[in-house]
């Protein structure tokens, strides 16, 4: 798609900007791909962006600014409030779409993981390449299928809702940092994703059910899912990385994770993809023995901790682009107040810049304050 620049005085609701926008100082304000609405135009005033980038067709032998028509847009929190507070992003036709291919998707790999661990069958690659495939179709951008991924939570079949995310996840981190990806390597990427958990089938199921937490035994049990998964796989017709992954996504770069305690350049580097995708989704899902962890929390704890158990090539982008899933979405603080993120800071990611009201806080400058729940 073509670009170009234009004052921000005469950008219009509507338009989409064709680069990431960022303040003087390197903070980012909007990601490219975003429909520019009233609320945003004020924002970009507010901190002084003089010019932005925005998406134009030829037609005629001239360039005109693209347009996203109302029925199209990706629905904006402004949009969705009502009287009594904010609609459901999930009532949407966007993501009822998102949902029933997602859903369809998780049935037919729930199938497959029956199929290969009761009947020894091969896995229909294919079959789960292009489902998953189906799904990304559905989204208009990695930021949106993020913002669908929000919504996928409080299912049944966690497992397999789990594994879908991870797949997703995985897709996406490797369209950031390896743009140039084999189409051959993706797919093996995307299934490693989709399979890492399939030993958890032979984990009983009263320990991954457990509402409480686990014995160190019940734990130890569990963690034999990934030799479960490793065996499934390695006697398979995949690619070898993929049985890998099953066995290694839980080794941590510093040597803190299992099986073997592998450090950085012993563990596949699929494998550390996988691991980032794998403990975001995990996190920041609802689980039978906790509730989700606010992603801003799970973002904070990658940035305090996770550079030395997750590979940073993949984690940094790959956390930049989740923030930045969340530009506009509204968001319950810790002091009760409600408001909607405004600017990432990209040097403390978990604290950005909250709208509330007529006012802008900034929560890498206000500590005491920090988001406490994202209400979508």
């Amino acid at each position: 798609m073509a670009a170009k620049r234009i004052l921000t005085s005469r950008a219009k609701s509507g338009m989409v900007t064709a680069d990431d926008v960022y303040t003087s100082d390197n903070q980012l304000v909007i990601p490219k791909g975003t429909v520019l609405t009233e609320e945003i135009l004020k924002a970009l005033k507010d901190y002084s962006i003089f010019a932005i980038r925005v998406e134009v067709e030829e037609a005629d032998g001239q360039q005109k600014e693209v347009f996203v028509p109302e029925e199209e847009e990706i629905p904006d929190i402004k949009e969705l409030e009502e009287e009594e507070g904010i609609v459901n992003i999930r009532e949407t036709k966007a993501f009822q779409e998102f949902e029933s291919s997602f859903m369809e998707s998780v049935d037919d790999l729930k199938d497959v993981f029956n199929s290969v661990v009761t009947n020894n069958e091969e896995v229909d690659t294919g079959l789960l390449l292009s489902d998953v495939k189906n799904v990304i179709s559905k989204g208009k951008s990695s930021l949106h299928i993020l913002d669908m991924l929000q919504c996928m939570r409080g299912y049944s079949d966690t497992t397999y809702v789990h594994c879908m995310n991870v797949a997703l996840l995985c897709n996406m981190i490797a369209r950031t940092v390896y743009p140039d990806m084999t189409k051959e390597d993706l797919d093996v990427l995307t299934l490693a994703g989709l399979l890492c958990d399939i030993g958890k089938i032979l984990v009983p199921e009263e320990i991954t059910m457990k509402k409480g937490r686990l014995t160190i035994s019940e734990y130890n049990i569990a963690k034999t899912h990934v030799f479960h998964g490793n065996n499934i796989l390695k006697g398979l017709n995949l690619d070898p990385r993929i049985a890998e992954v099953a066995m290694r996504h839980h080794e941590r770069c510093d040597g803190s994770g299992y099986p073997s305690g592998y450090k950085t350049e012993q563990i596949e580097e699929f494998a550390r993809i996988v691991a980032i995708a794998d403990t975001y989704d995990a996190m920041t899902s609802e689980r039978v023995y906790r509730a989700a962890i606010c992603p801003f929390e799970v973002i904070h704890m990658f940035e305090r901790e996770g550079l030395s158990k997750y590979d940073a090539r993949f984690l940094i982008p790959f956390l930049e682009k989740a923030v930045q899933a969340y530009i506009n979405t509204k968001v319950l603080l810790s002091n009760g107040m409600t408001g909607r993120v405004i600017m990432i800071n990209r040097k403390d990611l978990a604290r950005p810049v909250v709208k509330v009201k007529d006012e802008f806080i900034d929560l890498s400058y206000d500590t005491s304050i920090k988001i406490k729940e994202v209400l979508v």
